[in-house]
């Protein structure tokens, strides 16, 4: 029998805001039963810390380099082998319910034309050009859509508000429970819990198990959430006390330390992605802080029904259930808020969990585990080969693969890390960030110790070591002492880097 396939995705969320993970305040009670049930993954990381880029790898299999879809505006292109694809192909029942960011979202230059190549766009929805996602996409059959986040959500959720006597006016934070305080982009959500599009994406999911019948399904459940504006409605949104909630690590010397983009982030010079980080007081960061945890303890709470839907269905033993983001969020972390070109742990250390039948449960495996592992292990354990597996046993007149073998993709199956806290099955994971808004092509690798980070052009880069300097307050890459270490790691980059060319998609043996 084919196991079921439940992937929790969210949005913006770190590694360190689980219970599991060893964070003392956030309550996330479902998704700790769920890592006592299966895999917590401490050191799984993004491939690029970028909404669109990191999806795009997680359906793919592939770097952003590879498939395309390098900073958010771009598509995934269509011509790629895509997870939910592969599964429909393989007699799943594919849906998504939630957040998919495959097609841009803002695209005001964009003639109206274009409206069914960019269904996701907030443009062509406002117009009312598009009142739904056309189906299949990207080999999803079913799909209940939700654009956006908090104050400007938009899809399909819209008229299921509508349709349930809500007004989508109470999304806003010029609906604020209270007065805004000034801290950026947080309030408390006017609107009820029961409306949220939390619940719509959890009830859609609950939907399609049931609706699945005796068919395997594929179900993508993405919420938007933790992603800013930090908006938990009640009782979320005053479940912590912004008084009570720690401040981020800091070391006084560290910026001057960093390559100069930083202080020129700090000061305003720079607004990567828009954000200011000028003028956000510590009392700012912690009520940041408090909403972001409203709103993981919110999404907790709905990933629970889902679970519970699941277990009642009779299908819960035979479902592999993971939880992933996309990206982290720096929290304040270092003085900066929210994502951009920055590599540090807070942006690309994600949470991860994965529970499957027939494998080790309460297992903690601190092994490296990337976002392009998803595809390669999912269809592993659900028998499916790579596309473009058999390439290589084609017959022709000429060897090869004879010196090093060939790889159609880079990433590499999770089934060993699932069945053994001690199993690796990389030793590094490398990560892309393409910044247009500064201009900054970022390259960085991640060890077992060590982050070096790159910034091709210049001759800055950073280079901390994980072991001794877990908050990454020490950047070594200007230390002489250290020098040998960087042009060792330096090397690692480019032989990773290049042992990660995939080939596929596999050309045809008479191109």
């Amino acid at each position: 029998m084919k196991p079921n396939v439940l992937i929790f995705c969210v949005d913006e969320m770190r590694a360190d805001h689980l219970g599991c993970a060893g964070n003392a305040i956030v309550k996330t009670p479902n998704l700790d039963k769920l890592a006592a049930a299966g895999s917590f993954f401490p050191n799984a990381r993004c491939n690029n810390p970028i909404c669109m880029p990191a999806r795009a790898s997680m359906f793919t299999g592939l770097l952003p380099r590879d498939h395309g879809l390098r900073v958010n505006g771009q598509s995934l292109r269509t011509d790629l082998p895509v997870l939910p694809e592969i599964m429909a192909d393989n007699g799943y029942r594919t849906h998504s319910a939630g957040k998919l960011h495959l097609t841009p979202w803002i695209t005001p230059n964009q003639p109206d034309s274009m409206r069914e190549q960019l269904p996701e766009s907030k443009t062509f929805w406002d117009k009312n050009l598009v009142n739904g996602i056309p189906t299949p996409y990207y080999g999803f059959q079913t799909v209940d859509f939700v654009g956006g986040h908090t104050s400007y959500a938009w899809g399909d959720y819209i008229e299921w508000l509508k349709s349930n006597g809500g007004d989508p006016e109470l999304l806003r934070e010029n609906h604020a429970l209270e007065p805004l305080t000034g801290a950026p982009t947080c309030y408390k959500m006017a609107l009820p819990e029961e409306l949220h599009y939390n619940r719509y994406i959890a009830d859609s999911t609950i939907e399609h198990i049931a609706q699945a019948g005796d068919e395997p399904f594929f179900s993508w459940c993405s919420f938007p959430d933790p992603h800013s504006p930090c908006a938990p409605p009640q009782p979320y949104c005053d479940m912590y006390n912004p008084a009570a909630m720690p401040l981020p690590v800091t070391h006084n010397g560290e910026i001057k330390d960093l390559p100069p983009y930083y202080a020129q982030v700090l000061n305003g010079e720079l607004k990567p992605n828009g954000s200011d980080n000028t003028g956000i007081t510590p009392a700012h960061w912690q009520e940041i802080i408090a909403m972001t945890y409203g709103m993981i303890t919110h999404l907790d709470s709905e990933i629970g029904r889902v679970m519970t839907a699941l277990n009642s269905s009779g299908k819960a033993d035979n479902t592999i259930v993971i939880f992933i983001t996309d990206h982290g969020d720096m929290m304040g972390d270092h003085g900066l808020i929210w994502k951009s070109f920055y590599t540090f742990n807070g942006c690309t250390n994600i949470p991860l969990i994965i529970s499957a039948p027939g494998m080790a449960k309460n297992n903690i495996n601190r092994q490296l585990i990337s976002q392009i592992d998803l595809m390669p292990g999912i269809l592993d354990l659900c028998n499916i080969p790579l596309p473009g597996a058999d390439w290589a046993k084609f017959k022709t007149p000429f060897e090869r693969g004879s010196v090093s073998p060939l790889n159609n993709y880079p990433g590499r199956s999770f089934r060993p890390m699932l069945e053994n806290a001690d199993s690796r099955i990389r030793d590094s994971v490398i990560i892309e960030n393409d910044d247009p808004t500064t201009g900054l092509q970022v390259r960085a690798l991640i060890t077992d110790q060590y982050r070096l980070t790159v910034y091709p052009g210049t001759d800055h880069g950073e280079l901390f070591d994980l072991i001794k300097d877990p908050h990454e307050l020490y950047n070594l890459w200007y230390k002489e002492e250290f020098s040998d270490i960087r042009s060792e790691l330096i090397f690692q980059l480019l032989k990773d880097y290049s042992s990660d060319t995939p080939y596929f998609p596999v050309p045809d043996w008479n191109a």
